[in-house]
């Protein structure tokens, strides 16, 4: 990574100590700013609701949440505000008197209106992963959500780099680690490729600041010239900065990745090259020069070519103010072909949404 766009990464990596923590989330506050530019379009809701205040364990969307972040993707999560990190936060039992106190002093007032307990806190039955797997509904008292930045692992390393070079970059953490154009990938222990070939071990000979370092498919963080790990951890503590990686002794880490050097690519003239689509599943749209769509369900590993093999193909055209139209092959099953109408899509757009004459609504985010 460019020296200069590597210490701009770390300088805001530092900045957001203390944020929170909640699996698919790009940056989003609840309720509020949405953050990275390609994050889910299902938005982190900030619960604060009448009905939820029994402190005894139910349901995951109906268990007490006061002031929490909540946000069902893959799996229905509600942030645990890093109780384990956050001065104070503990885990509490439905019978303890100052539980039951507090949630007796919210009833018959406006959400708008509740007080944290002790300035900082709020309870809630937590779900997300944590140091000895997902917390399944732990009671917890943990900083309150409002006003507070959310992420997960992938979604760190994605906003950070946004926000100190300009560029989107949207990857899951086992394409992160394959080599590619644009990233150099070090694995630290001999390891076989996808093609069956023998890669030695190959760390590099320093660190440098803005290294990606990454934990097979499990995990994946940034690392400074110094050592100094910036993730976004578990649900238990959030976003840290912990000072332990060596490059002689890696641990459970497995890979660094470095950003190539230089500036940075000049962008692609709208619409071309790839979108993120969300109709209650996850695709990728390749749009290209000649006015073919592709669609994919895996994610690219470049941004700027498109997909070797296509799960259907279509073709696009574009009808000014904001219209963009993509008519794919007819596909097996199907009466007739699909047709989506992005009514929107005004020129130089980053997000835009269509109607389908086959399928539910669609919303697109694109990808740099």
């Amino acid at each position: 990574m460019d020296p200069t766009v590597g210490k701009k990464v770390i300088e805001i990596a530092r900045g957001l100590i203390g944020s929170h923590y909640i699996n698919g989330a790009y940056g989003a506050i609840p309720g509020g700013d949405s953050g990275f530019p390609c994050a889910n379009p299902r938005p982190i809701k900030l619960v604060a609701d009448p009905s939820r205040l029994d402190p005894n364990l139910g349901t995951p969307q109906k268990n007490l949440a006061v002031i929490a972040a909540e946000l069902h993707i893959k799996t229905h999560c509600i942030c645990a505000g890093s109780y384990a990190s956050f001065p104070g936060g503990r885990v509490a039992q439905p019978t303890n008197p100052d539980l039951i106190a507090y949630l007796a002093s919210l009833k018959d007032k406006p959400p708008a209106t509740w007080p944290n307990f002790f300035t900082h806190f709020t309870p809630r039955r937590a779900y997300g992963p944590a140091q000895g797997g997902d917390l399944n509904g732990k009671l917890v008292w943990g900083q309150s959500c409002k006003g507070i930045r959310h992420f997960d692992c992938v979604g760190f390393i994605s906003y950070c780099y946004w926000k100190a070079s300009g560029n989107v970059v949207q990857l899951d953490i086992k394409i992160w680690r394959q080599p590619s154009p644009g990233k150099t990938v070090f694995n630290f222990k001999e390891e076989q490729d996808e093609t069956g070939k023998i890669r030695p071990a190959s760390p590099p000979a320093s660190l440098m600041d803005g290294d990606i370092i990454i934990k097979a498919d499990h995990h994946i963080a940034f690392v400074n010239a110094q050592g100094t790990i910036f993730e976004a951890a578990d649900t238990h503590i959030g976003v840290q900065g912990i000072g332990r990686f060596q490059l002689s002794a890696p641990g459970k880490y497995t890979h660094l990745v470095r950003l190539a050097t230089g500036p940075a690519a000049p962008a692609l003239a709208w619409p071309l090259g790839w979108w993120k689509v969300w109709d209650g599943n996850t695709y990728y749209y390749f749009l290209g020069a000649d006015g073919v769509a592709k669609s994919t369900k895996t994610a690219p590993s470049n941004a700027r070519t498109p997909p070797k093999q296509a799960n259907n193909v279509g073709r696009y055209s574009i009808t000014p103010p904001n219209q963009l139209v993509i008519t794919w092959n007819k596909v097996a099953g199907a009466s007739t072909s699909c047709r989506e109408t992005f009514y929107n899509a005004a020129p130089d757009c980053e997000q835009m949404n269509a109607n389908s004459n086959l399928y539910g609504p669609l919303a697109a985010t694109r990808l740099k």
